[in-house]
């Protein structure tokens, strides 16, 4: 019923779009200055209308040539209309739209203005988000305005209680806006036909059919657009705003689900996999470590047992324990300041040895040289000093 067109504002320096009414329509003169009459009105009702999804209206005039006009903020970009025909939105882009779109519409309502005309083609997507244009423009009444005999529009978005009665609220623009979130992610109308009588049959006796099977969506999908079709206004949601959050919230709920799947397993996968490649190097760690010490042990243990001439350590160093010695401990050194010297039984002296070397040959009378009862013997008797062979280079032996 309109054209656009753009236009330079020269007192702002800024482009703006104009709407006007187009001039070729065949209408009787009482209906066009009805339209006109309604759209002076919606026009002012815009204009307290303020949201970053609304084509916000500058600006209404008119013109002795032109008629009534309205300017409106340049929206730049394609309609919903146009973006469709490349086929439908991702679910992230149609989640997006639905809370653009319920916020916008609820934000109206409040201030007392109803679109009536929602559908893709007054829905402008920008870099920015999208734009509902045409606020204020009236639907053509009971959509009898025709031109060569052809309906002009289409009923495919109205409401039924629209259709039936011509009643219009935020319940029919909340129907208007879930048919256009069904066609957006489907691709199709939820209520397709060529003929116009035949489609709006279709809306005030059939519900659409279901679309979230086909496009691999959850079953709530259908269930909250079933909601918000219903034939019934009292049954639909209570604000559009609360139905484009519940349809957003399905398709993030949804979309999260499904790419959550293969991430999470391959980041479960990558922590499993480190764990167990950390256990495989403590494990390879701990062995190493262990062989090191063991060498350690094994050489610092031949230091002190190795010995140049004889294999013996020097008087003045500690051997280290081995449990797996003889239980017959070694003496370790003199307890007098000079050792006496030891006799033998060929009555030779010599000089003292060392510790280790001359623990076998040592007189008897150096107590350090007593040999100490093994595991499961009694304890050897004293030395009897009268006995013979005291002296004589001889060891007491210990009684069985």
């Amino acid at each position: 019923m309109g054209r656009v067109l753009l236009a330079h504002d020269p007192v702002l320096d800024r482009e703006v779009a104009i709407k006007l009414l187009r001039d070729d329509l065949k209408i009787p003169s009482e209906q066009k200055a009805a339209l006109v009459k309604r759209m002076r009105q919606e026009a002012r009702a815009s204009a307290r209308v303020s949201h970053p999804n609304i084509v916000a209206l500058h600006d209404m005039g008119e013109d002795p040539e032109l008629g009534l006009y309205l300017v409106f903020e340049y929206a730049e970009g394609a309609t919903l209309k146009q973006g469709l025909e490349h086929g439908p939105l991702k679910p992230a882009a149609a989640a997006r739209l639905a809370k653009e779109l319920g916020s916008a519409l609820s934000t109206a309502h409040r201030a007392g203005v109803l679109h009536r005309d929602i559908k893709p083609d007054n829905i402008i997507l920008t870099e920015n988000g999208a734009k509902i244009a045409d606020f204020g423009i009236a639907r053509v009444p009971d959509s009898t305005l025709t031109k060569d005999g052809g309906l002009l529009g289409t009923p495919a978005y109205s409401s039924p209680e629209s259709i039936a009665r011509g009643t219009f609220s935020p319940l029919s623009d909340q129907f208007s806006m879930a048919a256009t979130l069904y066609e957006a992610i489907a691709g199709v109308r939820a209520y397709p036909g060529q003929d116009a009588v035949a489609v709006a049959t279709k809306i005030t006796t059939e519900a659409p059919p279901p679309i979230a099977g086909p496009r691999g969506l959850s079953p709530k999908i259908d269930e909250i657009l079933g909601r918000a079709l219903t034939r019934q206004p009292e049954l639909r949601y209570a604000s559009a705003r609360e139905f484009g959050e519940a349809f957003a919230d399905a398709l993030d709920s949804d979309r999260r689900t499904s790419l959550a799947t293969i991430p999470d397993q391959r980041h479960l996968d990558a922590t499993t996999n480190g764990w167990q490649r950390a256990r495989t190097h403590v494990a390879v760690g701990g062995a190493a470590v262990g062989v090191l010490v063991t060498i350690a042990a094994f050489q610092l243990t031949a230091r002190y047992k190795a010995d140049p001439g004889h294999g013996s350590v020097t008087a003045s160093s500690k051997p280290l324990a081995d449990p797996h010695t003889s239980a017959e401990p070694q003496p370790i050194g003199w307890l007098a300041e000079s050792p006496p010297k030891p006799r033998t039984k060929g009555g030779t002296s010599s000089g003292p040895r060392d510790a280790a070397d001359g623990a076998s040959e040592a007189d008897g009378e150096n107590s350090a040289t007593a040999e100490k009862p093994k595991p499961g013997q009694a304890a050897p008797e004293p030395a009897d000093p009268k006995s013979p062979g005291h002296g004589q280079g001889e060891s007491p032996r210990p009684k069985d």
